[in-house]
């Protein structure tokens, strides 16, 4: 083993020092990196992933790399570029301009830097080699098409909000991290703003409007082990509640004031509707939009004894809205001027002084988390910053200051119990970002098939959590029960399982449960019933997100070498165990694809399915297509308790489903034993092919092991 390990980090040079680099290689796991006629190469075994033919800085070719040195960890080449010339073609700098790329190793790949001080734009040219890409956008670039995959496409990588059109509206997460279906995947850690094509001419291209090249590459066999080594880089996703992850409530306005939000909660908790939290949307405190003052309005008076009765009577946990947005207000110390008049949070006293408000007129009476607006729309980029950051960066990384900023304060009082969400995001962000809220989609078939491409897209790119707007943002309050069911249907199955029970900018009309028919309130019931009996499955996928990957998974993420997969954006897994494919329009039926292997239905007649292959299948208006892995386990179980609390008295108990392979095989789950102070306990399975097995870790007491 020892001598395996050796030889595995070997490098092999045929170049000699000072010599131009040919045939210089660099080993990490099962993959190489090889430099061959000035291509930098990487291969697994005899299979090619990238072909990274040149490199541009100022858009001008690196011409001839020597090699200044090399070790087991890293290659240094270095390069000179002529001297640069103005309009006029006069020379701005007699000196030729030197650059030195490091290439190094980690764990299952490689990182290229470097950062010469003349640089100003750094261009990628990659042979296009037959794969496909995933990632860099939650919008729907280009033309609006809701596949994920974005083979033979131009995409741009900075933070922005979409033109209302009739897909989508306000999705605002952006990566510079993308995923092959070869198995990589590549991320350039830089805030400046990019543009990434995608096999156009046979070509890929990837440039940011930065003179500093850090350029990762992992590889891996699922997008899960892609994201792992992506994650410790950047570091692990943020900790997520259990409270956050129940169903969550809210109106856009709420003209009662507190008194509405009560009697909202007490009367969906006499119809038995369960609920963990519960948000308050602007406008609820005073100043500029109804906001800039960041306190709560004399209709929401005595925050401490309305959110205390809202925990202590309904078990609800409370978030608010927020922005750091003052819309004209500036008394804070440094603003950016413009629409909106945004804080400089570059800016350390201005960060602070915003964090403070937050924590005296927020956290002191028991809100717990915010949904962040803004930062996306109007953002004034040509206002200097108070740390010079450079102007192509700005709209990007004012995403992650805000989700810093907010996590920061929110953790000085009350730790990992606190969530956050947020539509405008950037990487890097996932260690301060709970989740992902998707915009404001409209209240449309078309809203809710744009808004789950959204996911799918937000998924790839690294994001672990994301929710929906339940019934969509963009429209009328009083929707048709089948878009609103399968809305809700579709939002159970997500991370933040939000719902929106009125209509845009208070109009008056609501869609509290108990304006529609019996039957549908039933089905609403069920539904959030069903999520709460999921907590200890979605709970534990949340929180081993940077082992096991993003929560909802599409298709091509667990399946990269399955052509098939790869403009699915309708279905997707919850977890190793559970593919859903919810309705996304009228229909009582619908298409599936289900990858190789052996399938059973996770809806009565609960029937064996062989995979690798569309099925049809029926989809009434109680039915949500679902469908078990062979080979895997899943939880579910009564062990939380939001408001039903208040008709719920049975024990709490937890149930192991364990779906073995059908000849040999093994699978294992991660539980978060949320009643046993979050221990990490391992649920096996192994088919030896004679006698299925299946063991745990002691369960937390009061649980039963079934």
């Amino acid at each position: 083993m020892i001598l395996t390990r050796i030889t595995l980090f070997i490098i092999t040079l045929s170049a000699s020092l000072g010599s131009q680099a040919s045939d210089i290689s660099l080993r990490s796991g099962n993959a190489e990196l090889k430099i061959h006629n000035q291509h930098i190469i990487v291969q697994q075994g005899s299979k090619t992933l990238i072909d990274l033919e040149s490199i541009k800085f100022n858009y001008e070719s690196v011409p001839n790399w020597t090699v200044h040195s090399a070790n087991n960890d890293e290659i240094i080449l270095h390069a000179q570029l002529p001297a640069e010339v103005d309009y006029y073609r006069k020379p701005t700098d007699n000196t030729a301009k030197n650059v030195a790329l490091i290439i190094s190793r980690r764990e299952n790949g490689f990182r290229l830097y470097a950062a010469p001080t003349w640089g100003r734009q750094v261009t990628l040219n990659l042979r296009y080699l037959g794969d496909h890409f995933f990632g860099l956008s939650a919008p729907l670039q280009p033309d609006n098409r809701l596949s994920a995959d974005l083979t033979g496409t131009h995409i741009n990588v900075e933070v922005q909000s979409e033109e209302a059109n009739l897909r989508e509206n306000y999705a605002s997460a952006f990566s510079a991290f993308y995923m092959s279906s070869f198995g990589y995947g590549a991320f350039f850690d830089t805030f400046a703003k990019g543009t990434y094509e995608f096999a156009i001419n046979g070509q890929n291209q990837i440039h940011h409007q930065t003179g500093t090249l850090d350029w990762t590459i992992f590889t891996g066999e699922t997008g899960a082990a892609i994201h792992q080594a992506y994650y410790s880089l950047i570091g692990a996703p943020k900790k997520i509640p259990m409270w956050a992850l129940g169903p969550v409530g809210w109106r856009d306005q709420n003209n009662g004031g507190a008194a509405e939000i009560i009697s909202d909660i007490k009367h969906l908790s006499d119809l038995k509707i369960p609920f963990t939290a519960w948000f308050v949307d602007r406008p609820y405190s005073e100043g500029n939009h109804a906001w800039s003052k960041m306190n709560f309005s004399p209709a929401f008076a005595e925050p401490q004894k309305w959110i205390g009765k809202i925990r202590s009577d309904f078990g609800l946990e409370f978030m608010t809205w927020v922005t750091p947005a003052t819309f004209g207000d500036t008394r804070f110390a440094k603003h950016l001027a413009g629409k909106f008049t945004y804080l400089d949070l570059s800016h350390a006293a201005t960060t602070q002084a915003y964090q403070q408000a937050l924590t005296q007129l927020h956290y002191t009476v028991g809100v717990k988390g915010h949904k962040i607006d803004r930062a996306d729309e109007g953002f004034p980029v040509a206002e200097e910053w108070a740390d010079a950051t450079p102007v192509f960066e700005r709209k990007n990384k004012y995403s992650y200051l805000m989700a810093k900023a907010q996590d920061e304060a929110l953790r000085k009082s009350w730790g990992n119990d606190q969530f956050t969400f947020t539509r405008a995001a950037i990487h890097r962000t996932q260690p301060y970002t709970s989740a992902i809220w998707g915009g404001d989609p409209r209240t449309s078939w078309q809203g809710l098939q744009a808004n789950f491409a959204n996911a799918m897209r937000s998924s790839f790119m690294g994001f672990p959590i994301w929710g929906t707007d339940v019934g969509g943002y963009q429209g009328d309050g009083f929707i048709p029960e089948d878009l609103y069911l399968r809305w809700l249907q579709a939002g159970s199955m997500t991370g933040l399982f939000e719902i929106k029970l009125d209509g845009a900018g208070g109009s008056g009309q609501d869609r509290m449960p108990w304006r529609y028919s019996p039957q549908f309130q039933a089905q609403f019931r069920a539904i959030l019933a069903e999520r709460m009996q999921l907590l200890p499955y979605i709970y534990s996928l949340a929180n081993t997100s940077a082992v096991q990957g993003t929560l909802m998974q599409p298709l091509a993420y667990r399946h990269l070498n399955d052509k098939n997969t790869y403009s699915i954006w309708d279905e997707f897994y919850l977890g190793a165990a559970l593919l859903v494919a919810p309705v996304f329009n009228e229909q009582l039926t619908r298409s599936v694809y289900l990858p190789e292997g052996t399938w059973r239905n996770f809806n009565p007649p609960f029937n064996f399915i062989q995979g690798g292959k569309k099925i049809d299948v029926q989809a009434p208006l109680d039915v949500l297509p679902r469908f078990l892995r062979e080979n895997s386990i899943y939880v579910r179980g009564d062990i939380y308790r939001g408001n039903d609390k208040l008709w719920e008295n049975t024990a709490k108990t937890l149930t192991i489903h364990a779906f073995p392979a059908s000849k040999k095989g093994s699978a294992h789950f991660t539980y978060i034993d949320f009643l046993d102070g979050n221990k990490e306990k391992i649920i096996r399975l192994n088919n030896t092919g004679k006698t299925t097995h299946s063991t745990a870790q002691p369960l937390a007491q009061g649980n039963l092991l079934n």
